[in-house]
């Protein structure tokens, strides 16, 4: 599960949710979101590696990983 903190405080995600949760809030964010968005789509090796590569990134600022939850 990732657990929002600082602006995404109160938010949690499952770790199941957390590539569609990704996605959409890159849909409809700003746009230095969405080019991000694209330029990892674009970089990626296939849609695995695309997947984890989002995850990684999405997850890696306001969110804290909670392991077994």
């Amino acid at each position: 599960m990732y657990i929002g903190v600082n602006a995404e405080a109160g938010k949690k995600v499952l770790e199941e949710d957390s590539f569609s949760y990704a996605c959409d809030c890159c849909r409809s964010g700003d746009l230095e979101m969405k080019e991000t968005f694209l330029e990892i789509a674009k970089h990626s090796e296939d849609m695995e590696d695309f997947t984890e590569t989002l995850v990684e990134w999405f997850y890696s600022g306001n969110w804290v990983q909670e392991k077994g939850a």
